[in-house]
């Protein structure tokens, strides 16, 4: 099959290294590694170390995610084909986007109102941009990231007359409103539902999403929920993890990790207070904090106040492709979530560490309760409660037979039901259901 990937958000850098950028070339990768010829289509073809919006297109080649991502033929050497188009904004809506830059200094202050207006316009240039690939380029269907603002996928499938499919990580309307603000609220939100009802197809991460969606009002039947994946060739429990506890002096401990940006929400806050209340009691035991983020300083100085920074190492920022060795070096990972209203997400780094065979200890929320099945491929507590997170990970730490045995189920489960390849065969599947019904649908 051709395959259309869209994705419009000037934040997901196709070659960058958070999440969203892994999650994207994630299914790329697992459509081509399936035969499939895919043409990604991004407003953002790049590593997302430069931050100046250009007319001019970045040489993306030069970036290593790139050339591994070209390089990898998949297992059996027959990958599809991959071409990229990068979708860069006119020098007409550039000259517009400097205008508000200007009216931002006249009035001394800064909104999101010329990044929201830049988001709606390039709805045109996107759209052109596809419409002059794909018509040289037959495609089967659209499979778009979603993001604020975007119609021109559907615009796109529709004048193409294939299926369009929407993959939706959060509500952005909601979440950009809370994050960061949102100017163009009542916009943001009719227009959200508008393009959840328009799609042919909506792949929400989590149940929570996909009760959002039928809040919009999306037919029961068009939603399907596909949680996130790993590639458990690269998250092996092959893995020694030996190289990590050597660099960091870590030989011969009993090591609770996490991974992940250090902020407010991720609960690493809580995880240093559970450790105050054991770590005397297991003198082996040692913290492996794995990335960075606004929240280091304060756990720098909780542990330190605490009197057990030297049993606490952080990393600090880590490549991705390292992250499975980070893992690895771990006896038991942690996602300890704290309470959080609309908790949508569908956690990567839970899946990459089963993966990697290792036992997990989470805060029970949202989606987190699908996927940590408590006492069997590890233990969940009531978010934010300090106390049971210490009572956990003290099980864990004196019981070296119940880490491997969970460790061992967690693998088993996911290398069965959370795979990116499992993922990309369920869309593929549905693509070619609702191609079939459109090609039924047409009068002969």
């Amino acid at each position: 099959m051709n395959i259309a990937y869209i994705s419009a958000d000037f934040g997901v850098h196709i070659f960058g290294y958070k999440g969203a950028s892994i999650h994207a070339r994630e299914m790329i990768r697992a459509f081509r590694k399936a035969g499939h010829r895919v043409h990604v289509i991004s407003s953002a073809m790049t590593d997302g170390k430069k931050k100046k919006l250009d007319a001019r297109p970045e040489d993306f080649r030069q970036f290593e995610a790139y050339r591994a991502l070209m390089a990898d033929t998949g297992q059996n050497g027959h990958a599809g084909e991959l071409c990229f188009y990068p979708a860069t904004p006119s020098e007409e809506l550039l000259s517009f986007i400097r205008a508000l830059e200007q009216l931002d200094r006249f009035i001394g202050g800064k909104t999101r109102i010329r990044q929201e207006i830049r988001n709606l316009l390039f709805n045109l240039d996107l759209y052109q941009t596809a419409l002059t690939v794909f018509r040289e380029q037959a495609i089967d269907f659209v499979y778009e990231r979603y993001s604020l603002f975007s119609l021109a996928g559907i615009r796109l499938a529709r004048e193409l007359g294939v299926p369009h499919l929407l993959e939706v990580n959060a509500p952005l309307a909601y979440e950009q409103e809370k994050m960061r603000g949102l100017e163009m609220k009542d916009l943001a939100r009719s227009l959200e539902a508008q393009i959840f009802r328009e799609t042919d197809g909506l792949l929400v991460v989590s149940n929570t999403l996909a009760e959002y969606a039928r809040e919009c009002g999306v037919p029961e039947e068009r939603i399907t929920v596909l949680p996130n994946g790993v590639d458990v060739q690269v998250f092996s429990d092959d893995l020694s993890g030996e190289p990590v506890r050597q660099q960091f002096g870590l030989a011969g401990k009993a090591i609770i990790g996490f991974v992940g940006s250090l902020k407010p929400w991720h609960g690493t806050e809580s995880l240093l207070q559970a450790f105050g209340r054991l770590h005397c009691d297991f003198p082996q035991a040692h913290l492996l904090i794995v990335g960075d983020g606004p929240m280091r300083g304060t756990l720098e100085t909780m542990a330190d106040e605490q009197g057990f920074a030297d049993r606490v190492t952080f990393t600090g920022k880590v490549q991705y492709r390292d992250i499975p060795q980070f893992i690895a070096a771990m006896d038991i990972a942690t996602a300890p979530y704290i309470p959080h209203e609309n908790f949508y997400f569908s956690p990567i780094k839970i899946f990459e560490y089963m993966a990697v065979g290792k036992p997990v200890v989470a805060g029970g929320i949202g989606q987190v309760n699908d996927i940590v099945a408590h006492g069997e491929n590890g233990l969940l507590y009531e978010p934010g409660n300090v106390e049971q997170l210490a009572e956990a990970l003290r099980t864990l730490l004196a019981d070296a037979e119940l880490r491997r045995t969970m460790g061992r189920r967690g693998r088993e489960w996911v290398a069965r039901e959370r795979t990116w390849d499992r993922n990309a065969a369920a869309v593929l599947e549905l693509a070619q259901q609702l191609a079939a019904a459109k090609q039924a649908a047409v009068p002969s």
